[in-house]
């Protein structure tokens, strides 16, 4: 039982199952050969309780009804409660809570109180009802009077607590878990939990001297490597980098293969990139945290870093090749780049400054890639697109008059992208526009319907006036697809396929209109031979 409280929520431990079964098999013994034993019904319980948490539900039941059968009102309490229980495993959720919360209407004693209160703090909790299961813990633990239950039951409510980031009710519980449970592993974690607390909270004194302290006393041997990791992180929240890393090195090389030293080498790799700009730093040391330790929580953040890490070498790479490149030619013959050429130099300037701003944080740095490509003019939809990245990263620095200039030149440049629309629509004062490509597309799906010859009109009007949206592409697309299958009109459909690949050539509707050019060509062409023939 001590095994299953210490994991509560968890996956019953394997010597927790081997426990409960013996506790049947024994107590089955006991009950056919001695049947005049007195304590038979204790027995009888003990088996009912081992089968429910083997998930024996229907053996438990029948355990049950042999009980109420040879007792009677004597345990009207214990098949009541366990019949309730079993419900909640069996799905009827809040049957089994209706009658849990029955059980309060009899005179009941105050470690019945809490077992019930427990119950329907666990079933809220599967249900997700956080809050719920909350109340009903804190009650439980102000009835339990067992010390081992109560420590469980207080650091449930602490580890609860701290993931909902309730700090103040965490430490609280954590105090209560250190003075009443007797596992060591939790009685450690409390005390790990709470200098934690203490430094979320910008208690930093008092969690440096709790963690000095910790670190000088054997008795906390078994965490000394989290609580050096701890003093590690307090050392970068006080913006004191050299002792940070100094204490990381150390946790490293001193706690080798360890979940702290695993965290330790994706905090150094973080390091690198903030503090020292060195990627080079920065890859080896994330490639060593899933070497360190398979059960980290960071391989996968690590394995992120590596794959943007990459990238950007990679991009770099591309965009050194493309100034060189640049730099070789005069400025009447930059002006003559193929569009093949503006798209591909294009995408690399983005590339840079999207890894630059939102991966790793260098918001000047990667400003100047979206500035190359206005400076270069590249007319391509990624122009829009950078002016309005660009006018994002100036908002969320707090420089709103350039972001709003830059907004003003989307809505008059670039009025029929989806850029424009978006200003549109998180910012009324922008909302001028007589007409919307995304509204004229859905107007004219609904007259489809009724007036479709009505309606082809409204598709071209927007493919005439609009040449950079999606809703473009989209209506393009609809008009190449109607003069193709259900009109026939092959010279048509021609015409819109190769609109579509002219303005939209990266677009999913312009991979279609591709494939789709190649045989309407050969049809054509195969047409054409039969004719002369």
């Amino acid at each position: 039982e001590k095994s299953r409280l210490e994991n509560r929520g968890e996956v019953l431990p394997k010597v927790a199952i081997e426990h409960y079964k013996k506790v049947i098999e024994k107590s089955k013994v006991i009950i056919d050969d001695y049947p005049e034993f007195k304590l038979r019904k204790d027995a009888l319980l003990l088996i009912v309780q081992s089968q429910f948490y083997l998930q024996e539900y229907k053996n438990a039941q029948g355990s049950l009804s042999l009980m109420k059968s040879e007792f009677g009102s004597t345990v009207t309490f214990e098949t009541a409660f366990w019949s309730s229980m079993i419900k909640w495993k069996e799905g009827k959720v809040q049957p089994a809570i209706n009658e849990l919360s029955g059980l309060f209407d009899n005179k009941l004693s105050s470690n019945n109180k809490a077992k019930i209160y427990l119950s329907i703090a666990e079933i809220y909790f599967d249900q997700k009802m956080i809050s719920l299961s909350m109340d009903n813990l804190v009650k439980a633990a102000e009835l339990i009077r067992d010390p081992n239950e109560k420590g469980q039951i207080y650091y449930r409510i602490a580890d609860i607590s701290f993931n909902e980031n309730d700090f103040t009710r965490a430490l609280e519980a954590y105090k209560l878990v250190i003075k009443n449970s007797q596992s060591k592993k939790q009685i450690q974690e409390g005390h790990l939990k709470s200098v934690q607390i203490y430094r979320l909270q910008g208690n930093l004194e008092l969690a440096t001297k709790s963690i000095k302290n910790m670190l000088l006393d054997e008795n906390y041997s078994s965490i000394h490597s989290d609580l050096e990791l701890e003093l590690a992180k307090l050392y970068l929240q006080q913006k004191m980098l050299v002792e940070a890393k100094n204490r990381l090195e150390s946790i490293a090389q001193d706690y080798k293969n360890t979940i702290a030293s695993a965290e330790a080498y994706y905090l150094l790799g973080q390091y690198a990139i903030n503090d020292d700009w060195d990627l080079d730093a920065a890859l080896k040391y994330f490639q060593m945290v899933p070497k360190e330790n398979n059960q980290s929580l960071f391989i996968e953040p690590a394995k992120v870093r590596l794959k943007e890490i990459n990238a950007y070498n990679s991009t770099q790479l591309k965009f050194t090749e493309w100034m060189e490149r640049l730099e070789a030619t005069d400025s009447t013959e930059v002006k003559q780049l193929t569009k093949e050429d503006e798209i591909a130099l294009s995408k690399v300037l983005y590339s840079m400054a999207e890894l630059e701003v939102f991966h790793f944080d260098r918001r000047d740095s990667g400003i100047k890639y979206l500035d190359k490509i206005i400076e270069l003019s590249l007319k391509t939809l990624l122009l829009p697109k950078a002016l309005y990245a660009k006018s994002f990263i100036l908002e969320e620095a707090g420089e709103d008059s350039l972001a709003f200039e830059l907004k003003k030149q989307i809505i008059n440049e670039y009025s029929k992208t989806d850029y424009a629309l978006a200003i549109m629509k998180a910012d009324n004062t922008f909302n001028t526009l007589d007409f919307n490509s995304d509204k004229n597309l859905v107007l004219a799906e609904k007259e489809w319907l009724d007036e479709p010859f009505l309606a082809l009109n409204k598709y071209k009007e927007i493919i005439e006036i609009d040449t950079l949206s999606e809703s473009s592409a989209k209506a393009a697309y609809f008009l190449a697809y109607q003069y193709d299958y259900k009109f026939v009109k092959v010279d048509s459909a021609l015409k819109y396929y190769e609109w579509i690949i002219k303005h939209h050539e990266n677009s999913e509707q312009s991979l279609f209109s591709h494939r789709r050019l190649l045989i309407l060509n050969k049809v054509i062409t195969d047409s054409t031979v039969i004719s002369v023939n």
